[in-house]
């Protein structure tokens, strides 16, 4: 986590929260407060593999299955240590070039999960909305079950710095 991302999630509210998805780890800013490491990112669904459970591509109904758990088994804890935050931020990431800079709500995150998981059932129409690729998915994954399980309604994705 860089300082600009830092200031980013210092910025206004106290308790707004930054969240940042990396390749290996991920980073979560309340405030001003230190930023707590996550041990998930979009190539370490499981640690010590590369991309985790994701061999395929898509990834399979099974794989999302056991990626859905593992990132649950990180985030769920923070539903009791993390204060509620009025806001959840998104630092660009792979879902940036999707979406762009955009505040999404919960429900549309769900929907593209939802065709990322008909994409996994190998629906060809679930293809054409969403980019290919295991990052992608894992992206979206980590963000999705984040919401889902600490209450966020919507999300910010903030634009990538020039």
């Amino acid at each position: 986590m860089d300082e600009s991302q830092k200031e980013q999630a210092g910025a206004g509210e106290g308790d707004l929260c930054l969240l940042t998805i990396g390749e290996h780890e991920s980073w979560l800013v309340q405030g001003r407060q230190e930023p707590l490491r996550l041990a998930m990112g979009y190539r370490a669904l499981v640690p010590g593999q590369t991309l985790g459970q994701f061999h395929r591509e898509p990834p399979s109904p099974l794989e999302l299955e056991q990626a859905i758990a593992w990132v649950e088994d990180i985030v769920m804890p923070l539903a009791t240590d993390l204060a509620p935050c009025s806001a959840l931020r998104l630092t660009p990431s792979l879902l940036t070039p999707l979406f762009g800079p955009v505040t999404l709500p919960l429900a549309r995150i769900e929907q593209s999960f939802a065709q990322l998981a008909a994409m996994a059932e190998r629906d060809p129409l679930a293809a054409r909305d969403l980019p290919a690729g295991r990052e992608f998915a894992a992206t979206l994954l980590i963000l999705r079950e984040f919401m889902h399980h600490l209450g966020f309604i919507e999300v910010s994705l903030l634009a990538a710095q020039p």
